[in-house]
């Protein structure tokens, strides 16, 4: 029974020495790509939907805890590119396009620490940068509106430790931008903008 004793506790001590190893701040830059859906309301009670698909890459940072085999943890990060997609406007002389340019996000994470791997669920608040475009398709002539969308943003992740300094994870992310108003050639429309991204990025942490 001692022997039993002593290897669970070395066994434990190891697994938390391990999720240790987490602790700290760090830096670093991640890849994403993915697809969102646009959804113009236009004033003249029409609608149009675009569908968007692109990639993103960005700079990110934050903070790990491991109080007893627990990964606690906040992260922000601030991404460019570009998801895009569009289609025929309710009046077929016109495209109706929209890009989604930027995000920021701000998010907390929390999971069991599995040694120096852990798996988390996170959830935060998100902000997008989104332009809107509508093109004569005769004239060629364009209008366009960026506006800043914010909402809310979650998913699930896993992230580890590949050596003392270097941490990876990969992460799903579901956002939702919420709906704020674009005007072009004059007509106003509210645009509601969702996104679905998959992501993945590696750290520098400090200590």
């Amino acid at each position: 029974m001692m022997r039993i004793a002593l290897l669970l506790a070395l066994l434990c001590g190891t697994t938390l020495a391990g999720a240790q190893g987490l602790t700290g701040p760090y830096v670093g830059g991640y890849l994403a790509g993915g697809s969102a859906d646009a959804h113009w309301d236009i004033s003249s009670g029409t609608k149009v939907d675009n569908s968007l698909s692109g990639a993103l890459v960005g700079v990110q940072g934050g903070y790990n805890w491991n109080p007893r085999g627990l990964l606690l943890g906040v992260q922000a990060d601030l991404g460019v590119g570009n998801l895009s997609g569009s289609s025929r406007c309710p009046n077929p002389a016109f495209e109706c396009k929209t890009e989604l340019l930027s995000m920021l996000t701000i998010r907390g994470r929390v999971g069991p620490a599995f040694g120096n791997v852990a798996p988390y669920v996170t959830a935060g608040i998100a902000s997008a940068g989104i332009t809107t475009t509508v093109t004569n398709s005769a004239t060629g002539s364009k209008d366009d509106d960026l506006q800043g969308h914010a909402g809310w943003i979650a998913g699930i992740g896993i992230t580890g430790l590949a050596s003392r300094h270097i941490t990876w994870q990969a992460e799903y992310l579901r956002a939702d931008f919420g709906s704020e108003e674009h005007v072009m050639f004059g007509v106003s429309q509210k645009v509601k903008v969702t996104a679905d991204l998959f992501r993945v990025g590696v750290h520098y942490k400090f200590f």
